[in-house]
């Protein structure tokens, strides 16, 4: 990591040429202005022509459009790798948690360019997406599509249980159709521009070895990263701990970068040994990252694998832990065994990490955030309109509240300076892909010449305000009254503004 580099030469070249007489289209006053590449931090004004940062100086600056930034941080726009919740009402409240860049990279999405079409001019945050392996086998093996690349934001989940849910359960013989499909789907995707490859193999963990290898060896075929959902929520044997061995071991036989996501979810009380491993992974030359979220429940659905019966021991919960996120209900061995059966694609919520294995990976210095934001939904479980009461959405407050929370955390503790939680926001994701993505290159950055994806926040007030109750997941964050996208201002005064589309795609180049 180039984090907390020295000063010398960024400083001299910023502050040596006056701007006294240029004019900006945007200019930020009086803001103190951190940027975790170079470690810069002192107060000064930015200023911003098309899109671009193209000024950080302590002269005075004018532009079309002002914001006084007196007592708040300047700092690059956060980018998060696991955001499911990609419709209006999701996308608004990453933007009031101060995220430009929400990104689907876990499940991913396909067909790929139906994703990218549906938000083109239409995106108020920047969107991209990962190529999905789930949804490959949605298709092959059930027959199942998604229309407009999202599995999450269709019925195929549910729909797949009728014929025995094939995508969870079945293995692929290498010389198989089902085989052949698959990959073809992968293929197909990466070569529309995905980022990178998405593996949950959490939820479905009786896909074989030898073909998560195989859909590894594509994403080494186009140079870029895969990441995972790793195998076995548990703390026995077979384990979380084993499930990132095995992801390990696949990228290193590939040669592909690993994103590891949401490490105490999986590894619960060996979440420090998995961190560990990861490192040592590092520090042996393969290219590593773990990501986390700092709450200590999960979410996702309720006919996840790990949830399958004996999920008592393997992840010490009980049923009384899994809550029905559109019903509010608390569940009993019937109710979980009707879910399971007639509704596996039904969101819940579970009580399953203690919060000193999350403060392990919160205080790793190269844990990077990902909030794992699912989509809100009202109480009949439909996606909410852009417009709708923060207080009709139901969901986990990881959706809204997340950056704000780890900015609050690295207020009121000792284990992760505030530099060091901007860049566990914006530069860390950025840097660990930007070889692979070119547009990752001038993000998750607070200098001239980087795109103007900015997030403006008052470090002794910012906080999360989400929480588990209904009427309470869904209520945004405060403290960070201005988002700036592409040189935009999306958010002003802690508003989100209407009509207002600078989102851009994050894309690879398309191969014909």
């Amino acid at each position: 990591m180039k984090l907390l580099c020295t000063l010398s030469i960024f400083a001299a070249t910023t502050f040596a040429v006056s701007v006294q007489a240029q004019s900006f289209d945007l200019v930020i006053t009086n803001g103190r202005v951190m940027d975790p590449e170079t470690g810069f931090d002192a107060v000064a004004n930015v200023g911003i022509n098309n899109g671009y940062i193209t000024s950080i100086t302590s002269e005075p600056i004018e532009g079309l459009d002002s914001i006084d930034a007196t007592g708040h941080v300047v700092a690059p726009g956060f980018i998060d790798f696991h955001f499911h919740g990609q419709d209006p009402f999701g996308i608004k409240l990453g933007l009031r948690d101060g995220v430009t860049s929400p990104l689907e990279l876990e499940v991913g999405a396909s067909p790929l360019n139906e994703y990218y079409e549906a938000r083109e001019g239409k995106s108020q945050a920047n969107y991209g997406a990962s190529a999905s392996h789930v949804a490959a086998r949605l298709l092959a093996l059930d027959g199942l599509d998604n229309p407009g690349g999202l599995p999450l934001y269709t019925d195929a989940v549910n729909r797949s249980a009728k014929d025995g849910a094939k995508w969870t359960l079945a293995r692929t013989d290498p010389l198989s159709d089902g085989r052949a499909r698959i990959m073809a789907t992968v293929e197909e995707d990466l070569k529309q521009g995905a980022l990178g490859l998405g593996f949950p193999v959490g939820y479905y963990t009786a896909v074989s070895g030898n073909e998560i290898t195989e859909a590894a060896g594509l994403a080494s075929k186009y140079n870029t990263f895969i990441l995972t959902h790793v195998r076995y929520l548990s703390q026995i044997p077979p384990s979380g701990y084993l499930g990132v061995q095995e992801l390990l071991s696949v990228a290193q036989v590939n040669n592909v970068p690993l994103i590891v996501q949401h490490v105490p979810s999986n590894c619960l009380g060996l979440t420090g040994e998995c961190l560990n491993l990861l490192n040592q992974a590092r520090d042996s030359g393969m290219k590593i990252a773990a990501e986390f979220y700092p709450y200590t429940k999960g979410s996702s659905i309720i006919g996840a694998d790990y949830l399958a019966e004996g999920f008592q021991e393997t992840t010490g919960m009980d049923y009384s832990d899994l809550l029905i996120v559109s019903t509010n209900e608390t569940l009993t061995k019937e109710t979980y065994e009707k879910y399971r059966a007639e509704s596996p694609g039904e969101a819940m919520i579970m009580s399953h990490i203690k919060e000193e294995d999350m403060l392990k990976a919160f205080a790793d210095p190269y844990a990077f955030v990902g909030s794992d934001a699912f989509p809100f939904t009202d109480e009949n479980g439909q996606i909410l309109p852009w417009d709708s009461p923060y207080e009709a959405g139901r969901g986990h407050p990881r959706g809204a509240g997340t950056h704000a929370l780890v900015l609050r955390m690295a207020r009121e503790r000792d284990e992760v300076s505030l530099m060091q939680a901007i860049a566990k926001l914006s530069y860390f994701q950025a840097d660990f892909i930007d070889e692979m993505v070119p547009d990752m290159r001038q993000r998750g950055r607070l200098q001239q010449g980087m795109i103007a994806d900015i997030t403006i926040f008052n470090p002794d007030t910012v906080t999360d305000n989400s929480d588990y109750p209904v009427g309470q997941g869904a209520i945004p964050s405060t403290g960070i009254p201005y988002v700036i996208v592409n040189g935009t201002v999306v958010v002003r005064d802690s508003k989100v503004l209407p009509d207002v589309f600078p989102g851009q795609p994050i894309r690879n180049p398309i191969i014909e």
